[in-house]
């Protein structure tokens, strides 16, 4: 109980410092928000991204490295964007975690999450701070093993200009997602993600490969 009690606080002050003052420090914009768990070691991830129409289109590339450290884990994701008609531009971000429920004996995992993420589209500079929690189980199969997620959460975006202008909106999003894992720590693994902002609904999905070792 104090070991989880420490761990909370802990990701209570690690989750305040990730706020927009901060955008260096999430799931970057036009990914999905990929909330499966903590991981028991290093994984490193590649992933490619497929906005919809009302997230700008075009596809993103992006890296992602995660540790976990017990109750508590980390990421950290570099990558790409190009939109329809639009430049490239660079996208990074990172999350903190905390597992709540789960463990190498327990299949079904409860995990919070909080975040931020940074992207300049063609002088739009974009602030993206998912806060949400995330839901998944673990079935061991003979060959793989299957990871199915859901992640609810709170999406907070500010957009600013060259010219000085800003706005934010605050909106219920959410993702979902599946891991495959094969033998010796690789795998493969497809996520999607939707925002619910009025009328719109941008969203997005990708694919990608991982790699996990324990530590």
């Amino acid at each position: 109980m104090i070991r989880r009690l420490v761990a909370s606080v802990a990701f209570a002050a690690l989750a305040a410092s990730l706020l927009p003052a901060a955008p260096l420090a999430a799931q970057v914009p036009r990914l999905p928000v990929i909330n499966h768990g903590v991981p028991r070691g290093i994984l490193i991830a590649g992933d490619v991204g497929f906005p919809n129409s009302a997230s700008g289109g075009g596809e993103t590339y992006a890296v992602t490295g995660e540790l976990g450290l017990g109750l508590l884990g980390f990421t950290a994701t570099l990558g790409s964007t190009m939109p329809d008609g639009g430049t490239s531009a660079g996208v990074y971000g990172g999350t903190a975690n905390l597992r709540i429920i789960g463990g190498p004996l327990v299949p079904f995992f409860v995990n919070l999450q909080g975040g931020v993420g940074y992207a300049d589209l063609d002088g739009a500079k974009t602030t993206h701070v998912p806060v949400g929690a995330g839901f998944g189980l673990t079935i061991p199969l003979p060959i793989f093993g299957l990871k199915p997620w859901i992640a609810p959460r709170y999406d907070y975006t500010s957009v600013s200009g060259a010219g000085g202008g800003s706005t934010s909106t605050s909106a219920f999003a959410w993702s979902a997602g599946l891991d495959i894992a094969f033998i010796f720590g690789l795998g493969i693994r497809a996520a999607y993600d939707q925002t619910n902002t009025g009328s719109q609904k941008p969203s997005t999905w990708s694919i990608g490969a991982k790699w996990s070792f324990g530590v």
